[in-house]
């Protein structure tokens, strides 16, 4: 049977490889002082930070602490587990590609929003993206928008194009892209980034390359960040 502390290694190793891999420069420089540089621009050390460098702690007292020749520190089944979960979302994280890709109903400028609002009603949607022919990003259209809109305007949605619409909801519409070879951490991150300026993220499209001008070939909205959270927790 493989010693807790064996396994606590192997782990620890992984993570100080793919360290290695994105430190270009200062690759001399202990564990904790690495985890804390990549904090400071990767998402997943920024959210992992505390964990990793309570860790190299420990690290340290199974390779150097010992009675003729027998660690003395030997790791908790439990905070085996848990570092062997980091450094496998490290070092093989799920890709929003690998789950979160699917059709997405749209609508465009140019559109009926009452043709719109039908489609939403049988699909139970309270939200659609909505484009320009040359599939550049307008907004989000919602049920709260075209409410808005009938209330602003003192007028019904009978004859009303999806652009005339839209300017009424777009100062309470926030959303985010992101490509399909993103990570689950980094769309826990972005939700926890406008959570943290005081804003709300409610969507984000899945687009080649991140880009507002193509088609979504995917969307993950506020819903799915419990699911998302389950599957990244340490």
């Amino acid at each position: 049977m493989i010693k807790n502390s064996t396994r606590f290694i192997e782990a620890y190793n992984k993570i100080e490889i793919e360290m290695e891999k994105r430190m270009k420069m200062d690759r001399h420089i202990g564990f904790s002082q690495r985890v804390r540089r990549l904090a400071g621009y990767d998402p997943f050390f920024k959210r992992y930070r505390r964990v990793l460098e309570e860790f190299a702690d420990l690290r340290n007292a199974i390779i150097h602490e010992r009675i003729d020749g027998e660690v003395i520190a030997e790791p908790h089944e439990k905070v085996v587990l848990q570092f062997e979960h980091i450094a496998q979302l490290l070092t093989q994280p799920t890709l929003i590609k690998e789950k979160y890709l699917r059709k997405v109903d749209v609508c465009f400028a140019d559109e009926k929003v009452l043709d719109i609002a039908k489609l939403m009603i049988s699909k139970s949607f309270s939200q659609i993206p909505a484009y320009d022919r040359t599939h550049h990003f307008i907004g989000m259209l919602t049920t709260d928008t075209m409410m808005r809109f009938q209330i602003l305007n003192n007028k019904s949605l009978d004859g009303e194009n999806v652009s005339d619409v839209l300017p009424s909801g777009k100062d309470v519409q926030r959303v985010a892209f992101l490509s399909p070879e993103h990570t689950l951490i980094d769309v826990v991150e972005l939700f926890e980034q406008a959570m943290g300026k005081g804003n709300k993220l409610y969507v984000i499209l899945i687009t080649k390359q991140a880009k507002r001008n193509h088609l979504p070939l995917g969307i993950i909205t506020v819903h799915e960040l419990a699911e998302i959270y389950d599957q990244i927790h340490e």
